[in-house]
C-alpha cells in the first residue's frame, strides 16, 4: 500500500492539477493560441502523471504535508514541460509567479465568498494550533524524505509566529528526481501566496537559495511586497537562480 500509494490517489491528484491547468491554461494564451496551448497542457498532465509514482511516500493520507509535496510535483510538471518548449529559467519562473498569483486570486474570492478573510486565515489560533501539533509530528522524523519543522512564537518578536524549516521535503524529491535547479520557485510561491491572499510573510533565509534553513515568519499588519522578480528579497542567492 505504501509502494503503489500515489497510483492509487492518482485519479484524485489528477483532478486538482487539472483545476490549476485552468489557471495556467489562461496564461499560456497569452502567449500562444489554443490549439498550442492545449497542445501544453497535454503534456504537462502527462509529465505529472509520469513523475507521480516516483514521489516518495511520507505518510500519505495521515500527514497533511502529503498534499504539499504533490502540488509542488505538479508544478515540476510545470516547469519541465516550459523549458523543452524552449522557455528560458526566467520566462519559467515568471510563467510561475502569473499562475500561482491568478490561483491565488481565485482562492482569496472563495475564501470571501465563505466569509473569511484571506488576509488573517494565518493567524486563526485554531490554525496556529493545528500547525504547532504538525510541526512536533514532523520531529519524530517517522519518514526520510518528510519535512523537519519547528514551531517558532514569541511575545517579543515582530512576528506572530513561523516555522524554521531544517529539512524540506520537496528539495529532497526535486534532488531525488534531479530538478533540484528549480527550488526556488517553489521557495517564492510562499511569497506569492501571501502577496495574493493579503497576509504578512518575510523570510531572511530559505533552503532553496543555499540557505540550511528555511524562516517562515507571518507578520500582522504587514504588507508583503511582491517577490517577482526576486532579486532584492533577502534570502536570494544568486548562484541559485541561473540556468544550469
Amino acid at each position: 500500500m505504501v509502494e503503489d500509494f500515489y497510483i492509487r490517489k492518482k485519479t484524485k491528484f489528477m483532478r486538482s492539477f487539472n483545476e490549476r491547468l485552468t489557471v495556467a491554461n489562461e496564461e499560456l494564451c497569452k502567449k500562444f493560441d489554443d490549439k498550442k496551448s492545449k497542445e501544453l497542457i497535454s503534456q504537462m498532465k502527462a509529465e505529472f502523471e509520469k513523475i507521480l509514482p516516483k514521489i516518495s511516500y511520507i505518510g500519505g493520507q495521515k500527514n497533511p504535508l502529503t498534499l504539499v509535496l504533490v502540488k509542488c510535483i505538479s508544478d515540476l510538471a510545470i516547469f519541465r514541460t516550459l523549458e523543452k518548449e524552449g522557455f528560458s529559467f526566467e520566462e519559467i519562473g515568471a510563467f510561475h509567479y502569473h499562475y500561482v498569483i491568478a490561483a491565488q486570486k481565485l482562492r482569496k474570492e472563495a475564501l470571501e465568498n465563505a466569509g473569511r478573510d484571506p488576509s488573517q486565515y494565518p493567524f486563526d489560533p485554531v490554525y496556529m494550533d493545528y500547525q504547532k501539533k504538525l510541526t512536533e509530528e514532523t520531529q519524530m522524523k517517522l519518514y526520510p524524505d518528510d519535512w523537519v519543522m519547528d514551531f517558532v512564537e514569541d511575545d517579543e518578536a515582530p512576528f506572530e509566529w513561523g516555522w524554521d524549516i531544517t529539512e524540506c521535503g520537496v528539495q529532497k524529491a526535486f534532488k531525488k528526481l534531479g530538478d533540484e535547479k528549480y527550488l526556488p520557485f517553489i521557495c517564492l510561491g510562499d511569497h506569492y501566496e501571501a502577496e495574493g491572499l493579503g497576509f504578512g510573510f518575510s523570510r531572511t533565509q530559505a533552503i532553496g537559495f543555499g540557505a540550511p534553513i528555511c524562516t517562515h515568519r507571518f507578520v500582522k499588519n504587514y504588507k508583503t511586497p511582491s517577490a517577482w522578480p526576486p532579486y532584492e528579497l533577502e534570502e536570494f542567492e544568486s548562484k541559485y537562480f541561473q540556468e544550469k
